[in-house]
């Protein structure tokens, strides 16, 4: 079936249409344009509103009552549903690096069924500081070995595509060849610095190994001080480091994004939202949080991550759409197919209003969610 979304603003990210329109055929794009629309079989109306391509959420662990690990496939969809239905089209799924989750996620990956698609996992433990491990049970972190990481990567096989390390744990340095080695369902698997206390010279070191892409930015990490620069100065001033921010405006404070888009700039950079089911723990102020206060996760959607980096960054629409496409498909190797609006690139879009508040979802060729 051919399916024409018409009358809309073409926000591709790269370019921005006014008037535009896109033709669908089965599960991608074929055709977009301005100007006289071709024959469909079916016919979406978008006037007045953005045309978009679907949000990629690197950083992600439940969704509004639900956790992506959960047993129940029942459940798990009802999280990425809701997913889809505030713009997110695919995601990385944030879990424990153990034999049950790996064996419950394994046939979860690549699926949509009428939610958010799971590219792979993000593995945020073992191999972080037992100093910073945020909400993280200190039990579930461990000091790095070349025998653990091969009993990691031995579970998640093919279907994990991010791993969080400290480099400066005793031991991380020498089994980050190792896992950059290991292959993603895309590419091989990304290596992220976070939850770390490492001071400038040692994330310059991890940097140079291969670990370019950062595990939220400014949080779980030493803080950056004009004479210790440490991990934050370190992936900040490195070009090639890609960063993700989660954008919900407790986490960071506005000024952290601006300062951290300005240095970055847009395609270095990733929203994210860092959800979780909201079920551990009360939300507190605007966030889960333990009991000692700190925080754990986020109950941010994507749409509202988008609007907050636009009006935090002072940026535009469209750079603000390209953290949550474009910049975070580079990152995991999918820019072939996902993060823009191109001919032959997957059907997976939103269409929402200036306020970025979704008014449709689109996955593989097929509408998911219509307000």
């Amino acid at each position: 079936m051919r399916t024409l979304i018409e009358n809309g603003i073409l926000v591709t990210p790269t370019q921005r249409l006014e008037g535009g329109w896109l033709l669908v055929d089965g599960p991608r794009i074929e055709s977009l344009g301005t100007g006289p629309a071709p024959a469909a079989d079916r016919r979406i109306d978008a006037r007045g509103h953005t045309i978009a391509p679907g949000f990629i959420d690197l950083h992600a662990q439940g969704f509004r009552g639900y956790d992506l690990w959960d047993p129940s496939d029942e459940r798990f969809l009802k999280a990425t549903r809701q997913m889809a239905a505030t713009g997110t089209t695919a995601c990385q799924a944030s879990v424990d690096p153990t034999a049950y989750v790996c064996r419950t996620m394994r046939p979860r990956i690549g699926r949509s069924d009428g939610g958010a698609r799971i590219l792979g996992l993000y593995f945020e433990s073992p191999f972080i500081s037992p100093k910073r491990p945020g909400a993280i049970p200190v039990d579930r972190v461990r000091p790095p070995s070349p025998a653990l990481a091969k009993e990691i990567l031995d579970l998640a096989r093919d279907i994990v595509s991010m791993i969080t390390l400290a480099p400066e744990q005793p031991g991380a340095m020498a089994i980050l060849p190792q896992l950059l080695a290991a292959q993603g369902p895309r590419r091989p698997v990304v290596l992220a610095i976070g939850h770390t206390s490492a001071d400038y010279a040692q994330a310059m070191a991890a940097i140079d190994a291969g670990a370019i892409h950062c595990t939220h930015l400014f949080n779980c990490m030493a803080p950056f001080l004009h004479r210790d620069p440490g991990p934050v100065g370190a992936l900040l001033t490195r070009p090639e480091a890609t960063v993700e921010l989660v954008t919900d405006g407790i986490h960071l404070h506005p000024a952290a994004v601006r300062v951290a888009v300005a240095c970055k700039g847009v395609a270095r950079t990733c929203v994210v939202t860092d959800c979780v089911s909201g079920n551990a723990h009360p939300v507190v102020g605007g966030v889960p949080r333990r009991a000692d206060g700190t925080i754990a996760g986020s109950i941010l959607s994507m749409d509202r991550a988008v609007a907050n980096v636009r009006q935090f960054a002072g940026v535009s629409l469209a750079e603000a759409v390209e953290m949550a496409t474009l910049a975070p498909a580079r990152v995991i190797g999918w820019d072939r197919e996902k993060g823009t609006l191109a001919p032959g690139k997957d059907a997976d879009l939103v269409i929402f209003d200036e306020q970025v508040n979704v008014k449709l979802t689109m996955i593989g060729g097929d509408v998911v969610y219509e307000a």
